[in-house]
């Protein structure tokens, strides 16, 4: 039995780097045989004519690969209507077993192609528990499975609490342009903090600025923070986020959008920064009240006010900031590590397999 993924993008975007690439590595790493066939449903937009023909005859072949017996797992492959009107035709027709994977609400501007695959499922993958509550309209076999990550590439590079970096440092990680309004109110919220003379000196590092310039300019203008701008990091590195989030005295998730969206939102982030041991403090959106419990193992804010006194509490209290980092880390091993989230894929992919992995 074979696993065949069918991905959103490349090893390049996030969400198919961690849902799709990264999965399919612990699943081989764990006797699974899993192949990734190309192209992603993003290429094949990105592609014009002719040259779009021949990836379509590429995917044409590798639907023709998944034999019976075998699992399609579908990575959010829905953006081009030629990927998915062959994909669903496919495993309509042959019968074929399909897992769909989806980590954000594609229904709110993708709202067929989304149904569809969802009720094409064997069975539906989500990160997300008002995903969960979405998806049931559809298919009663869901699967919360949160983005995870490999706890001992990132347990190398924890925070080292005994080692007091003056002033103190707050970091974000992300695409910059894409969070512009989110970092807009963090800035806010440190224009707020220099205001307030009890609260310590503290720096900020962006990374992911992309050398988008509204950022720099944003951020180089609040007196009293000095920002370290990092424009990328080699993504496709599995230590490069770490390696540089353990500098992190505090991990900052702020979230200013569009309610609809964000209600369906987790982030990746959050347990990367958790991970490493950093102290957390996140915007209550989305997910972030099941991975964060407010006081215990990191903060959740609702609003500017919020911010700002949590914040100021984390910068001031250095012991706070260890219990927050050393419980943050313990969360994750626990709950969002390969090693908690793979033993339930294998387990999901044999409930819907003909076959059984040992």
């Amino acid at each position: 039995m074979t696993v065949h993924f069918f991905t959103f993008s490349d090893e390049k975007a996030g969400t198919s780097r961690q849902r799709a690439f990264r999965v399919a590595e612990e699943l081989n790493a764990r006797g699974v045989h899993t192949v990734i066939h190309r192209p992603s449903a993003i290429e094949m937009s990105a592609t014009v004519w002719p040259k779009k023909g021949v990836l379509i005859i590429r995917l044409l072949r590798a639907l023709k690969s998944v034999k019976k017996g075998d699992i399609v797992y579908n990575q959010r492959a829905i953006s081009n209507k030629y990927f998915f009107v062959l994909l669903a035709a496919y495993v309509f027709l042959f019968r074929r077993r399909m897992i769909f994977d989806i980590d954000d609400p594609i229904f709110l501007h993708s709202f067929f192609k989304t149904m569809v695959f969802t009720r094409l499922a064997d069975a539906v993958v989500v990160n997300h528990h008002s995903l969960a509550d979405w998806v049931r309209q559809y298919n009663d076999n869901v699967h919360i499975v949160h983005i995870s990550l490999n706890f001992d590439e990132y347990k190398k590079f924890e925070h080292d609490y005994s080692v007091a970096h003056s002033p103190l440092i707050i970091g974000w990680v992300g695409t910059g342009i894409e969070h512009r309004f989110n970092l807009a109110f963090l800035a806010d919220v440190f224009k707020e903090l220099r205001d307030d003379p009890s609260v310590p000196e503290f720096s900020f590092t962006l990374i992911g600025a992309l050398g988008y310039q509204p950022l720099y300019d944003m951020f180089d203008s609040i007196s009293g923070v000095t920002t370290r701008f990092i424009d990328t990091l080699d993504w496709n590195d599995p230590q490069s986020v770490p390696r540089e989030v353990q500098s992190f005295d505090i991990g900052v998730i702020p979230s200013a959008t569009d309610p609809k969206w964000s209600k369906y939102k987790s982030s990746f982030k959050i347990i990367e920064y958790m991970a490493c041991g950093v102290a957390s403090i996140a915007s209550d959106f989305g997910e972030m009240p099941y991975i964060i419990h407010d006081g215990a193992n990191g903060y959740l804010a609702n609003n500017k006010k919020e911010w700002v006194e949590k914040l100021k509490k984390l910068i001031s209290d250095k012991e706070l900031r260890v219990k927050f980092g050393h419980a943050g880390q313990k969360t994750v091993q626990d709950n969002y590590c390969y090693d908690a989230i793979i033993p339930r894929m294998i387990a999901l992919i044999n409930s819907v397999s003909e076959s059984t992995i040992k």
